[in-house]
């Protein structure tokens, strides 16, 4: 029985790897859409909003949980952003390999950016946990005995922190792999 080559399988890998990043990209892309629209509906429906919420919560809460609110959306809008130049960036990358070129010196600077990107994601993580702990505060107690649901946890990722320095480890990886084959290119 014969093996299938190293090629097709990653022929496979590199096609599955752009299907994948093809989708996270449509799947960002309708996200700031959402937050795009949600932000004006925010200010639009502002006093719709405060009086939903003055029926579900003991106290109406103070038009300061609009301006919190409006400040999720602009974090989300922040980390879709960073998200999408990630994906972008790695999506470039894929192409280099799919190309059979990858040790080439853009694709460290792609790497350290997505890095620095992934490390800003995880700084605005926790900007956003403070805002939505601020909300949580200023909505206080629900009505009727109802469960507040708004309990989420926000704070650094271990994997993410870990990411942060595979891809920069892996940007000088590549740095490095372009500097060898510049050098062996003109010994030639």
């Amino acid at each position: 029985m014969s093996q299938p080559s190293v090629q097709g399988h990653d022929d496979l890998i590199l096609k599955s790897a752009r299907g994948l990043l093809g989708f996270f990209r449509v799947a960002v892309i309708i996200a700031g859409l959402a937050a795009i629209i949600a932000l004006p509906m925010l200010v639009i429906f502002s006093q719709e909003i405060l009086a939903e919420l003055g029926n579900a919560y003991v106290e109406s809460p103070p038009t300061e949980v609009l301006w919190a609110m409006a400040g999720v959306i602009l974090i989300l809008m922040l980390i879709l952003l960073l998200s999408y130049f990630t994906i972008d960036r790695l999506r470039k990358v894929v192409a280099s390999v799919r190309d059979g070129d990858p040790f080439i010196r853009i694709n460290g600077v792609r790497l350290r950016g997505m890095g620095i990107a992934m490390l800003a994601i995880q700084v605005l993580t926790l900007a956003l946990g403070a805002v939505v702990g601020l909300i949580i505060r200023f909505l206080g107690e629900m009505k009727d005995g109802r469960e507040d649901s708004l309990h989420m946890d926000f704070g650094l990722s271990l994997s993410g922190i870990l990411m942060v320095l595979l891809l920069i480890i892996l940007a000088r990886v590549f740095d490095r792999g372009a500097e060898m084959r510049e050098e062996l290119d003109g010994t030639i």
